[in-house]
């Protein structure tokens, strides 16, 4: 066994890696180095729920990562490890089935024979509700089982591991933005909300926030979020739900929705994965952003843009928006409800304040416009 040295160097890179999360690959090779894993070590996570996983196996051929990605993850060893191993604790799979049984089945001999990870020794990390994260060390048989010194100097290694796992969580901002972050996303007109699987907000901007206070199409409630009509509502958190889903990159798709509101414009929902780079790290807490519009609101912002930047009058900035949308003058006259001789004088009016000499070019400066920003609270 290592002296204490020794050990405290690779304990102290554990907690580097909670840090720096592209050494963890390195730190797992290290890792099985000192257990005599000469197939190598890895992190896994699973929902036991949806059963889907993620997997940072360094040193194993991606496409069997794959397949243990697209298929192997659903059998019942993983959920069986999930739902009996105390958090932890160190185990083998003999604990939960017999070699000879394990040897029989098409896991073994079709994944984990070829990658000679035949005999396995691992931990629980870190449960959070149905999802789990799983550190391993593999070798063929070949090498014989891991013995007692190999099981201890794991079961040292394993508090260690969850530290890790815990600090690599809290910097990589799984929980809130950064400080910086938020200053800017706060800064934007569009709601944005940093939500979990289940529709509970884990941040949201402050026009997310206004929003949301407004209590009119979409609202906060203990559940998550919800719209005011019950289909949109299952809508958005099936969206929400699928996008989070963890298992890979495919099986993350977002969509977009509207939202209605009574008496006003529906509401622009988009809804996309949140990534913090690392697979196995997203799966521990799968979660989305959801960005929400308020075509009032740009609206709004939009006109008063264009009468602080160009001196518009709000009649001016406002059939300069409707022009804007490039089906002609008398078009935008009747949205407004003025009459098509005032139209052309206000027109008359734009041309002489912003420059433009035509609608396409009044356009082409209009698409040029600033973003709408909030205004300071």
């Amino acid at each position: 066994m290592m002296d204490c040295e020794g050990l405290s160097k690779i304990i102290g890179l554990i907690y580097e890696a909670g840090l720096k999360p592209d050494i963890w690959p390195s730190v797992l090779d290290r890792l099985a180095d000192l257990l005599a894993a000469t197939s190598g070590a890895a992190i896994i996570s699973y929902d036991s729920r949806v059963r889907a996983a993620a997997m940072l196996f360094p040193r194993a051929d991606p496409e069997y990562v794959r397949s243990f990605l697209e298929y192997w993850s659903h059998g019942s060893l993983m959920l069986d490890y999930g739902r009996r191993s105390p958090t932890a604790a160190v185990v083998n799979r003999e604990m939960f089935i017999s070699r000879e049984e394990y040897c029989r089945t098409a896991f073994f001999n079709e994944w984990c024979k070829p990658l000679r990870a035949e005999a396995f020794m691992g931990a629980k990390l870190l449960t959070e509700g149905s999802l789990s994260t799983f550190f391993g060390v593999v070798r063929p048989y070949a090498s014989g089982d891991f013995d007692q010194a190999e099981t201890r100097l794991f079961a040292v290694l394993v508090p260690h591991l969850q530290r890790a796992l815990q600090v690599h969580l809290r910097v990589r901002g799984l929980d809130q933005p950064l400080e910086g972050s938020v200053e800017i996303l706060n800064q934007l007109l569009c709601g944005i909300l940093l939500v979990d699987a289940q529709a509970q907000v884990i941040f949201a901007n402050r026009a997310a926030e206004k929003i949301l206070r407004a209590g009119c199409g979409l609202l906060l409630e203990r559940d998550g979020l919800r719209a005011d009509i019950p289909h949109e509502t299952q809508v958005l958190r099936r969206t929400i739900a699928h996008c989070a889903k963890p298992g890979g990159e495919f099986r993350r798709v977002g969509g977009c929705l509207r939202v209605s509101r009574e008496n006003r414009s529906p509401l622009s929902v988009l809804v996309v994965p949140h990534c913090s780079g690392y697979s196995w790290i997203d799966v521990v807490r799968p979660r989305s952003i959801v960005f929400v519009s308020d075509p009032e609101g740009c609206a709004a912002a939009k006109c008063e843009n264009l009468r602080a930047d160009f001196g518009l009058t709000p009649a001016e900035a406002a059939l300069a928006l409707e022009i804007s949308k490039a089906d002609g003058l008398g078009a935008a006259a009747n949205r407004l409800g003025v009459s098509l001789a005032t139209a052309h004088t206000q027109l008359a009016h734009i041309f002489d304040k912003t420059g433009a000499r035509r609608q396409a070019q009044l356009v082409r400066l209009l698409l040029q416009d600033r973003p709408p920003i909030a205004e300071e609270h």
